[in-house]
């Protein structure tokens, strides 16, 4: 890899969360277990219909490693109803390695923040839902993924993420990363390739100790989602999943 290449990995790592070596940094995952615990607790009070096929959609797949566990514990969790998966990721490369190793899932390469924002011709989101004649998920998943569209976009950048997501969802599922995750990311971006998120400083979502999930939570409520479950139970990277149903 030429050193350009190299530089380019390196801040599409920090501004977009394309993390190639992901899984080497985190090879004992937790989620899958916090997931099936969080899912036992509440599927009976889902907005998941009893019968047809289950679909899902994971924001940010990466590799594909953790929509292949998703789609194990959900094939669990529901018995003998069928469940398929759509994965996205803004990294073609991340998606081609997904669709290598995990034949039988779907990968798609999106941006979620311009299929929000509507500056794409071709949503593969859109063409998922059309092919399969449904007009909503029933379950879309974003697993640390939201910082990037927020501190990429601003404020008004994640709320349309969010109005875009829920309108595609019946039950959401999110994995939110703390504001001490935030300013490491926008301190990498200016060390490792002297550059900077320009709508940071402009964020009114912000605070630790709860705050800014807290500004997130509640902004998914408005949109009229009800929260169902949470795991208290940090995992791994001190962070708790909590699942949302309309």
């Amino acid at each position: 890899m030429c050193e350009h290449q190299s530089n380019r990995r390196k801040r599409d790592e920090v501004q977009h969360g394309s993390y190639h070596q992901y899984y080497e940094f985190r090879p004992q995952d937790s989620r899958p277990e916090h997931l099936k615990k969080c899912l036992l607790g509440c599927r009976t009070r889902l907005n998941i219909p009893p019968t047809g096929t289950i679909h899902l959609l994971d924001v940010g797949c990466n590799r594909g490693l953790l929509s292949n566990s998703v789609l194990a514990v959900v094939r669990e969790i529901f018995g003998d109803r069928s469940v398929r998966l759509l994965g996205v990721d803004i990294d073609e490369e991340l998606v081609l390695d997904a669709r290598k190793e995990f034949e039988g899932i779907e990968f798609v390469q999106a941006d979620i923040s311009a299929i929000a924002a509507g500056r794409v011709e071709n949503d593969p989101i859109g063409d998922y839902l059309s092919r399969n004649q449904i007009d909503r998920f029933d379950m879309v998943f974003c697993f640390s993924v939201l910082m990037y569209p927020h501190l990429n976009h601003g404020d008004e950048g994640l709320r349309s993420v969010l109005d875009y997501i829920c309108s595609k969802t019946k039950v959401l599922v999110l994995e939110l990363q703390s504001w001490d995750k935030y300013r490491d990311n926008v301190r990498r971006l200016k060390r490792d390739c002297g550059e900077q998120f320009p709508l940071y400083e402009k964020l009114e979502w912000r605070g630790n100790q709860g705050k800014l999930e807290q500004n997130i939570y509640e902004y998914v409520e408005k949109l009229g989602f009800e929260r169902k479950s949470e795991e208290f139970d940090k995992n791994e990277y001190k962070r708790n999943i909590v699942i949302y149903s309309s």
